[in-house]
């Protein structure tokens, strides 16, 4: 701890951006998503810690709270915007499903000291926690790695602290139905085009069908995903009630 200490003496004034978010981007990187999709970082406020950072640190946490990642980032604090993914196992390997992101800002000092602590240690958060500044935290149930975990409430890293499960903005066209993907899904970014995702069993926003009436348009993630036809069926749940599914032709 003294040496901690005394590395973070030796920068001075310490500065942090003034708010954060991010958002998952499973088309960022679609061939490595399956440990973990690619997040993009906006930074409100960045400042400059050590000449060319703004720095950053994502903490991803499996529902047992086992940490899985974690990722010290350089935020180019001229645009305040910056993406890395994750990478499930780089720390210790998921024990159950979702995975919660974390992300904390940090000053130069904090970094530095950051890389003295094995990422492995309880050190390593408990610092974070006690340092760093949570700017936000969501949770990511999709990525191909997680299939056949349990599934459990998401881990609460930041609580009140940060914003947790941000607010789809998405807009839903009229005339969309909740559908049933009972055996889940082969997902894909456009008729045609696989990715690794594979839609989790559940209920899923339909929008329409593609031209050739061959895969249904659907909402993952807060984004437009394309599936098979017929891996989707009416959802029979309250208020849907066997709903057929739309048959719009869509883009």
């Amino acid at each position: 701890m003294l040496l901690i200490i005394v590395v973070m003496g030796a920068f001075g004034t310490v500065y942090a951006a003034s708010s954060g978010s991010f958002v998952f981007d499973y088309a960022g990187d679609p061939v490595d998503n399956a440990d973990g999709p690619q997040y993009d970082i906006t930074l409100s406020g960045p400042t400059d810690d050590d000449g060319i950072c703004d720095w950053v640190v994502m903490v991803m946490f499996d529902a047992n709270g086992v940490v899985v990642d974690a990722d010290p980032y350089c935020v180019n604090p001229g645009t305040g915007i910056g993406s890395d993914d994750g990478d499930y196992g780089a720390v210790f390997t998921s024990t159950s499903r979702p995975i919660t992101y974390s992300l904390f800002d940090v000053d130069g000092a904090e970094a530095s000291a950051l890389v003295l602590i094995s990422q492995s240690d309880p050190a390593y958060v408990a610092y974070l926690q006690a340092n760093g500044t949570c700017l936000d935290e969501d949770y990511e149930d999709v990525s191909s790695d997680l299939t056949g975990l349990p599934s459990a409430a998401p881990f609460v890293v930041c609580g009140t602290a940060a914003v947790v499960g941000d607010v789809c903005n998405l807009a839903i066209p009229a005339g969309s139905v909740v559908g049933s993907a009972p055996l889940g899904a082969q997902v894909y970014y456009s008729p045609g085009n696989i990715t690794n995702i594979t839609l989790n069993p559940g209920t899923y926003i339909v929008v329409g069908q593609d031209s050739t009436e061959t895969y249904y348009k659907v909402v993952l993630a807060c984004q437009f995903l394309w599936v098979l036809k017929n891996t989707m069926e009416p959802s029979y749940l309250p208020p849907q009630n066997g709903t057929p599914l739309p048959t719009t032709i869509v883009n």
